[in-house]
C-alpha cells in the first residue's frame, strides 16, 4: 500500500510539472500552426469566380467502340448538383437512320431494347411523344408512309433517301375526298374522335378498332371499295377513312365505286424525305443555341426546369448524334434544362440539335445494352424509337 501511494504521488508531481512547463509551448505551437495554415482572405467576387469555373467546366471522355462509332460521356457540376449525359456519334457513311414503332404498329408500346432488337439495330434512342395507347403525337413518316400527326407547327427531323439529315419546322396538312365532298384530315392512325376524319393505314395493324358510331370507307387504288361501321379490316395496299358525327353526315352521299383521294402536304422542305420524326423543340441551329420551346407552344413540364432529356444532333460533317441526359437522381444526375442540353450538344460537336421525349422515357441503347440510368429505375414502354442501322 505504501509503495502504491508513493507511485501515485510521483505520477501526480510529474503531471503537474509537465503541465506547467510544456503546455504553454503546445498551445503556442497550435496557435502558430493555425495561423500558418489559414488561407488568405478572398473577396466575394473572387470566391464566386472560382466556384463558377469549378462548377461549369465539363469533363468529356470519348471511346471509339467501332469504326465510325464514338461513345462520349459528359459530366458537369452545377450549383444544384451533378449532370451526367451520354452521346453517341455515328459516321453517316457507315450507318443509317430508321424510326421504328413497337412491332411496326400503332397503337402499341414497348421498351427501347426490344424495339432495337427487332430491327437488329446497333443503337437506339427513344424519340416521339406518345399517348398511353402508343399513338404517336407528332408528324411521323416511316419509309414514306405517315404514322402520326399533329397540327402544331413544331420541330422535326427529316432523313432523305441518301441518308442526309436535316432539322426544321413541320406541320401536317391533309384532306380526304370521297365522291364529291372534301374534308380536312383530323388524324392519321389515331382514335377517331367527335366529328373526326381519320386515315388508317397498315401501321395501325389489321383493323381500325373503331366502334359502331364510326363509319369506315375502305380505299384502294383511288376508289371506295367498301363501306361499313365498327371495326374494319385495313387493306395492305390501301387505307381506311373513318368518320364520325358531322363528318359522317357530310360523306353520306359517297358510294362504293366513287373516287377516293387522300391528300397530304408537309411542305416543300419535307417532300422528298424518306423518314420524318416530329418532336421538338429545336435546341441548336448553325452552331448557336436556339430554343424554340415557347414559340412551338410546348407545355411547362417540357419547356421549364431540369429533367431527364433525350435528343438528336447533326455535326458539320453531317454525322448523327444520339443523346440522353440522366435526371431525378441527385447523387448521379439532376437533369438538364433545354438550354443546358443545347450547350452540351455544341460542346460535343453538333451544329444543329433537337429535343426528343424525355423524363422516364429518356434512354440510350448501344449494342443491346442500356448506357444511361433511366429515372424510373427501369425501361419505360414507349411508342417509337430512332434506330441506328449498320449499312
Amino acid at each position: 500500500m505504501y509503495i502504491k501511494n508513493q507511485l501515485y504521488g510521483c505520477v501526480f508531481v510529474l503531471t503537474v510539472i509537465f503541465s506547467a512547463v510544456f503546455a504553454p509551448t503546445f498551445a503556442f505551437a497550435e496557435k502558430n500552426v493555425a495561423i500558418l495554415t489559414e488561407p488568405p482572405m478572398e473577396t466575394p467576387a473572387e470566391i464566386k469566380e472560382e466556384k463558377a469555373v469549378e462548377l461549369d467546366k465539363p469533363e468529356i471522355t470519348s471511346v471509339e467502340i467501332a469504326p465510325g462509332l464514338t461513345e462520349k460521356t459528359y459530366k458537369v457540376w452545377k450549383k444544384d448538383g451533378p449532370i451526367t449525359a451520354y452521346f453517341l456519334e455515328a459516321d453517316k457513311n457507315y450507318y443509317s437512320l430508321l424510326p421504328a414503332l413497337d412491332k411496326d404498329r400503332v397503337p402499341g408500346r414497348d421498351v427501347v431494347t426490344k424495339i432495337a432488337a427487332e430491327h437488329n439495330a446497333v443503337a437506339a434512342v427513344n424519340s416521339s411523344y406518345f399517348a398511353l395507347n402508343g399513338e404517336i403525337l407528332g408528324v411521323t413518316r416511316i419509309n414514306g408512309k405517315t404514322a402520326g400527326t399533329t397540327y402544331f407547327n413544331r420541330t422535326a427531323l427529316g432523313v432523305r433517301p441518301d441518308g442526309s439529315a436535316h432539322i426544321g419546322k413541320i406541320s401536317y396538312d391533309g384532306y380526304v375526298t370521297l365522291g364529291d365532298v372534301t374534308l380536312p384530315v383530323s388524324g392519321v392512325d389515331a382514335v377517331c374522335g367527335e366529328n373526326g376524319v381519320v386515315v388508317y393505314n397498315s401501321f395501325y395493324g389489321d383493323s381500325t378498332k373503331t366502334n359502331e358510331y364510326v363509319t369506315n370507307y375502305v380505299v384502294v387504288d383511288g376508289k371506295i371499295t367498301a363501306i361499313q361501321n365498327g371495326d374494319t379490316l385495313i387493306p395492305e395496299n390501301g387505307a381506311v377513312v373513318g368518320v364520325h358525327g358531322t363528318s359522317t353526315d357530310a360523306f353520306k352521299g359517297a358510294q362504293v365505286g366513287d373516287r377516293a383521294i387522300i391528300f397530304e402536304n408537309l411542305g416543300e422542305e419535307w417532300s422528298g424525305d424518306l423518314h420524318i420524326l416530329g418532336v421538338g423543340p429545336r435546341l441548336a441551329q448553325d452552331g448557336q443555341i436556339h430554343n424554340t420551346a415557347l414559340e412551338e407552344e410546348f407545355p411547362k413540364d417540357i419547356r421549364v426546369g431540369r429533367n431527364p432529356r433525350a435528343g438528336f444532333g447533326i455535326t458539320r460533317e453531317g454525322n448523327y448524334i444520339f443523346a440522353v441526359v440522366d435526371g431525378r437522381q441527385p447523387k448521379h444526375s439532376i437533369g438538364a434544362t433545354l438550354e443546358e442540353f443545347a450547350e452540351m450538344f455544341l460542346d460535343i460537336g453538333a451544329t444543329d440539335a433537337m429535343n426528343f421525349d424525355g423524363g422516364a422515357s429518356a434512354e440510350l441503347v448501344i449494342n443491346g445494352e442500356i448506357i444511361n440510368s433511366p429515372s424510373a429505375g427501369k425501361e419505360r414502354n414507349i411508342g417509337d424509337a430512332l434506330l441506328l442501322i449498320r449499312k
